[in-house]
């Protein structure tokens, strides 16, 4: 039973990858390994960057409504393109030539390719196209909603994340102090045994008292279970040392180790059921997310369904063109890309007719939303059976210690009675080690007990989104 008992109460919590402690660790208090885990956790730093990058995607869909375009400028090489009359001849003066062109050297009939290669010099051309959005039928206001609906999301994502560490590094905390404390309990018996021990090798040595070989033994086997608990309890000690480690992040300090301050159950208000189960509701970080992501996927069918309907926008074109080799008719009618600037600006609509694929994929995004507002209700009933269950663990464990409490007291005294009657020969070993072993039973369990306690406090803050204590 003591076996059993001894191996639970270790057990539990005491969950996490091995990484060897220092000899002289420096001791942190609870909070400042809470601290710690907010700011150097890996897995909380990376959902730090997936808020930062939805929260930028929020400005994305906002600034859907500034003005969007292109602008396109080159220079590239081109030939000599003089303008001719009907003759086919180019006057010198570039004036005439270009208020009586007909065509150019550079027609068909002259050969093109053979101009195209004689290359004279360079043209440049500047084009500036600017779309400002008018209506859009409520398309951007949707995206920025379920944009910022994802913020959300991603922000009580990151906020259940972090409750999840802090929950593991209180069981971390909480874990290696109930080892330390078995450690200090079994330090202890061993020194009653010392005390047993020296006065049955005397007893024997002088053939006085009542002792025998066998009362020898089994002080000897006593003294061997406790040896082995006690190296099995150091090391579940590193064991959760190292686990609170690995919940620091590789950047925390490699001599991290707890505070010596008691191990004692917190102190929790009385309340009922109801209260935790309505703070849950209100706080819990999940629950905030499935409402925001049932936001963020109705916003989202509302978007595709908005696709359906044209924008109107201003539509402005500015253009700019010089080739200092090529003539420029005097003609509004010739079209010459190579010298010359302008520019406009026109209402349009503008519509997209993949009506098909927009509305499957209006139909798809609506039954999504659909699909998480039932996850939504079945996660409430989940968190309602979280917080009925830490509640129910955190009432059992503080009647279960109020209980050991007095089991606990009766073992100690026992064992300071038989204590005293073995050392003036009014006990047996076999008195002595029954005392011992019951003390040691009802010293794990309260032990245990103030674990469980504080454990059941922890997960009832984590069920509920508040801090209990």
């Amino acid at each position: 039973m003591f076996a059993r008992s001894f191996g639970l109460a270790l057990f539990c919590g005491l969950l996490s990858a091995v990484v060897p402690a220092s000899a002289v660790a420096r001791k942190y208090t609870l909070n400042e390994l809470l601290e710690i885990a907010r700011t150097q956790n890996p897995g909380l730093r990376a959902g730090d960057a997936a808020t930062h990058a939805m929260q930028a995607q929020v400005s994305e869909a906002k600034r859907n409504w500034f003005p969007q375009g292109d602008l396109t400028s080159f220079v590239a090489p081109v030939p000599r393109i003089e303008c001719e009359d009907a003759n086919g001849l180019a006057n010198s003066d570039q004036i005439i030539r270009e208020t009586n062109c007909i065509q150019t050297n550079a027609s068909p009939s002259h050969g093109a390719l053979q101009y195209l290669t004689n290359f004279a010099g360079a043209y440049s051309r500047t084009d500036l196209k600017l779309v400002q959005p008018i209506w859009d039928f409520g398309k951007i206001s949707a995206g920025v909603t379920a944009a910022e609906a994802g913020v959300v999301v991603t922000t009580g994502r990151q906020a259940g994340a972090r409750a999840e560490i802090e929950l593991n590094v209180r069981k971390a905390y909480w874990g290696l102090k109930l080892a330390r404390e078995l450690r200090s309990m079994l330090e202890e018996g061993e020194g009653y045994l010392d005390s047993a021990q020296k006065k049955i090798e005397k007893q024997l040595g002088d053939g006085s008292g009542g002792v025998t070989v066998s009362d020898k033994l089994r002080l000897r086997t006593v003294r061997t279970e406790i040896e082995v608990r006690h190296l099995e309890a150091k090391r579940l000690e590193e064991i959760a040392r190292s686990g609170l480690r690995a919940l620091l992040g590789t950047e925390s300090p490699e001599d991290v180790d707890v505070d010596d301050e008691d191990f004692e159950a917190l102190e929790v208000p009385e309340r009922p059921l109801a209260y935790y189960e309505e703070q849950a509701r209100l706080s819990r970080p999940e629950v905030r997310t499935l409402d925001y992501a049932v936001k963020a996927k109705r916003a989202l069918a509302d978007l595709e369904h908005r696709k359906l309907y044209p924008d109107l926008v201003l539509i402005g074109q500015v253009s700019f063109a010089y080739a200092p080799t090529i003539d420029s008719p005097a003609n509004a009618f010739a079209s010459n890309p190579f010298n010359g600037y302008g520019g406009g600006i026109a209402a349009a609509m503008r519509l997209p007719l993949d009506f098909g694929p927009k509305l499957a994929r209006g139909d798809r995004t609506r039954a999504e939303a659909e699909e998480i507002e039932g996850r939504r209700q079945e996660a409430l009933g989940g968190v309602g059976f979280e917080v009925a269950k830490a509640y129910l663990e955190l009432s059992e464990a503080e009647t279960r210690l109020t209980e050991v409490r007095k089991g606990e007291k009766a073992g100690k005294a026992w064992v300071a009675a038989v204590s005293q009657n073995f050392a003036l020969g009014l006990a047996d070993a076999r008195d002595f080690s029954d005392a011992l072993l019951q003390s040691f039973k009802m010293r794990t369990f309260a032990l245990q007990a103030v674990y469980d306690l504080n454990i059941s406090t922890a997960t009832l803050s984590r069920a509920t989104g508040t801090s209990v204590p």
